[in-house]
């Protein structure tokens, strides 16, 4: 699921083909980013309704974007990279994920840990794709098991399925709301596991270190879990150090606070 510099710099000289995916803001990647990388943005995709045909959409919309790039490069590895790992690269690999491209990876550390390897960068050339609502004409095969609908994390029972919130506490305990967002607080049977604490400087923490913040939340490997945050982007981090911890029941609920806050009939708790 991850792969640091030195590994893909070795396996490049050896002739392994990779396709890089530049999932920074566009300047950036046109400015200096790893020799031959393409720009995907995967960032300010939002879905518009989690239930099953919304999920059926994003899925080709995400094939759409994705599915010509890794045309272009028959038989390459797409590994996805940011400035570090954040919540743009983890996004970019689930999304190849989704559309069933199991082999997608994601650059630990991003570009910093490149440059600091002394690696060399260049301005980035060619055409950028993103993610993005368009008519697609077409359905696309796709892995139900990594997302969830509003109504699975609706039936949540906080023993058997668990949702899991990537955000920060002000907004996991409704103190703190984004302006787009009609109600503060949390989905009933939340667990919290902050994103930036799978995180350490710009690469994701050791498989052991995650799992034992993963239980001391109340997560356990047996369990569902249902990854949500503000928009999705940040539920892709926990999702992707959950899986690298070994749990292998995980799934994003997409439409997250910013669709659950918007249903006025579904339910929240305030407070620690």
């Amino acid at each position: 699921m991850i792969i640091d510099v030195q590994s893909l710099h070795q396996r490049q000289a050896r002739g392994e083909a990779f396709l890089l995916i530049d999932v920074r803001e566009f300047a950036d990647w046109q400015r200096a980013t790893l020799p031959g990388a393409q720009h995907c943005n995967v960032y300010d995709y939002f879905i518009e309704n989690c239930d099953e045909p919304g999920l059926a959409l994003m899925a080709a919309e995400a094939a759409t974007a994705l599915q010509p790039m890794f045309s272009a490069y028959p038989g390459a590895t797409p590994i996805f990279f940011e400035q570090q790992v954040g919540m743009r690269s983890p996004r970019g690999a689930w999304f190849a994920w989704l559309i069933k491209r199991e082999d997608a990876l994601i650059l630990d550390g991003g570009v910093e840990a490149w440059m600091a390897a002394g690696f060399e960068l260049r301005p980035g050339l060619g055409l950028s794709r993103s993610v993005a609502h368009c008519a697609t004409g077409h359905e696309t095969a796709w892995n139900a098991e990594l997302a969830c609908s509003r109504q699975q994390v609706l039936a949540a029972d906080g023993v058997n399925v668990i949702n899991v919130d990537a955000r920060r506490p002000s907004e996991f305990d409704g103190s703190f709301a984004h302006a787009c967002c009609q109600r503060a607080g949390r989905i009933p049977y939340a667990k919290l596991l902050f994103w930036e604490d799978v995180i350490a400087d710009g690469h994701f923490r050791s498989a052991e270190e995650i799992a034992a913040d993963a239980q001391a939340a109340g997560l356990f490997q047996d369990t569902q879990l249902q990854v949500y945050c503000h928009r999705g982007a940040r539920a892709a981090t926990v999702w992707a150090a959950l899986r690298l911890a070994g749990y292998q029941h995980v799934s994003i609920y997409v439409g997250s606070w910013h669709e659950w806050a918007e249903h006025e009939e579904l339910p929240l708790l305030r407070g620690s």
